[in-house]
């Protein structure tokens, strides 16, 4: 297991083989993640956060990963691999200007590559913030911007794909990197439909279901696996 570890006084670690990450952005500060959350400079607004996104890929350049991402009301931190190697670095940056950045130290210790959970910067876009905003609050009219606790973006090992969380007045919710396939945890779990399942266990379901349809039948059964076992 490859652990990320912020030095010298963060003892926070991340989780990066098993890619569970935990603690990315919580920088020496007592405030509330969603202080100011409404306020004209929030990061939860998409322009706000574009000016940090710019920024650090700045500092990564072509081709550069992101691991993950914090994005709280009045600071954004970024946990970012240096290169292609096996060594990450920590950039935060203030609300009041985003483009500032600040860098923290990030140990890398423990098993795996960083290659396996390492997320184009390219591919990230501000927008992806104001589509899970606007589908949060179709689901639920509480969920105004002054009651977002944060979002944070990692590689997540179920889905085998970037996912974004949003925490929303204590109501977490997840989505894909740009924003879209926005679901609650568990939602329409063990049916090929639900949104977490990676290609590999949607054909599985889907194969399982399609050998029970044929009733025994050898052909049929041979057709399924023609089809979902690719």
């Amino acid at each position: 297991m490859t652990l990320l570890r912020r030095l010298p006084i963060l003892a926070v670690a991340l989780v990066v083989a098993g890619l569970a990450f935990a603690g990315c952005g919580g920088i020496g500060s007592n405030r509330s993640p969603n202080s100011g959350a409404g306020d004209d400079n929030s990061f939860y607004r998409a322009h706000d956060f574009e000016s940090a996104l710019k920024a650090i890929k700045g500092k990564v350049g072509p081709g550069g990963d992101v691991l993950e991402i914090r994005v709280e009301a009045k600071r954004t931190s970024f946990t970012v691999r240096k290169g292609k190697t096996e060594s990450a670095t920590g950039y935060s940056a203030p609300a009041r200007d985003g483009g500032d950045l600040s860098n923290f130290a990030v140990d890398v210790v423990g098993e795996g590559s960083l290659a396996n959970q390492s997320i184009p910067a390219s591919d990230i876009t501000a927008a992806a913030l104001t589509r899970m905003e606007a589908e949060a609050l179709k689901r639920d009219p509480k969920a105004k911007m002054d009651t977002i606790q944060f979002f944070e973006l990692a590689y997540d090992p179920g889905s085998q794909r970037p996912e974004w969380d949003m925490n929303v007045h204590g109501r977490l919710y997840l989505a894909n990197l740009d924003g879209t396939n926005f679901h609650s945890p568990g939602e329409k779990a063990g049916t090929a439909d639900a949104p977490d399942l990676s290609p590999v266990a949607r054909n599985a379901i889907k194969l399982s279901h399609c050998i029970s349809q044929a009733a025994g039948d050898v052909q049929k059964i041979q057709r399924c696996q023609r089809k979902y076992l690719k």
